[in-house]
């Protein structure tokens, strides 16, 4: 920011800056490692399950064709996972992008780690000891398993629930060091 007024206007809550839009925050300290930081706070006093704590919004409010283009197109928001408390603060980073519609969650990481695609389900989430589905419409689907018998999997499923769904897999056993078809 290179105007004092416009500082002004950012600490006392106005919401547009003057010039060309770009606001750039340098670090002045020259040590090895320092860096900047922008921190987004709420003013919430008692965070509770799906509470949004901060968002980053991306537009094009003044776009001259409207509609559908001047909706929010992108964001980043942080999502409390539960009730927060003296020991719990679980959060999930939520990435939301939009076709012809006000952007929506489509990436979901979890304060545990496991990364959602496409759906906001618990079930459907990857991390090191659970299946990675990604699935699609008409003839797509797969699903990457590690599970606790050592063996690696590759699933070719058909979207149905339960076993039936599983149409064809190839397995490696790291115990025996073998592919099974």
């Amino acid at each position: 920011m290179t105007r004092a007024s416009d500082l002004a206007k950012l600490l006392t809550g106005g919401r547009t800056l003057g010039g060309t839009g770009e606001v750039i925050v340098k670090d002045i300290d020259t040590a090895d490692g320092s860096s900047p930081k922008i921190t987004l706070q709420t003013g919430d006093t008692d965070i509770a399950s799906a509470d949004v704590l901060g968002t980053i919004d991306f537009q094009a409010p003044d776009e001259g064709t409207g509609t559908d283009a001047i909706l929010v197109a992108a964001g980043i928001e942080a999502v409390s996972e539960g009730d927060f408390s003296s020991s719990s603060n679980a959060t999930s980073l939520v990435l939301k992008t939009g076709s012809s519609e006000t952007a929506a969650e489509k990436v979901r990481l979890t304060s545990a780690g496991d990364v959602g695609i496409g759906t906001t389900s618990p079930s459907s989430y990857f991390s090191g000891a659970t299946d990675l589905v990604i699935s699609g419409s008409g003839d797509s689907g797969i699903t990457v398993n590690s599970g606790t018998s050592g063996a690696g999997r590759l699933h070719f499923a058909d979207g149905t629930s339960g076993d039936a769904r599983y149409r064809g897999y190839v397995v490696y056993d790291h115990a025996t060091d073998s592919m099974q078809f």
